[in-house]
């Protein structure tokens, strides 16, 4: 996993701009789920809800940051995702809230 400090020079170097609120975004739940956290936001509905809060090119430094620490974009509909969210009750809670 990366620090938010690398987050912000890997987007500062691809995209011209650090966009600290999306890694802050995307890594908020740390304190509810601890690694786990990447369930809920760092995946394809995430980058998605990035877009419609900032736009196309915070939704990039979304994928940097995702791509970063899980080495892909997960998609939340598919069937290894919703196996691993039923085994994580906590994680299954916090993707309720968000409105997935």
């Amino acid at each position: 996993m990366a620090s938010f400090k690398e987050h912000c020079a890997d987007c500062k170097k691809e995209l011209g701009d650090e966009f600290p609120k999306v890694h802050e975004w995307l890594d908020e739940l740390w304190t509810l789920c601890g690694p786990d956290h990447r369930d809920v936001r760092h995946n394809n509905l995430g980058v998605e809800k990035i877009r419609q809060k900032w736009g196309d090119k915070a939704a990039k430094a979304a994928e940097i940051h995702i791509m970063k620490d899980c080495r892909e974009i997960p998609n939340v509909e598919s069937m290894n995702f919703k196996i691993r969210l039923s085994m994580k009750p906590q994680i299954e809670e916090a993707f309720r809230k968000e409105g997935y």
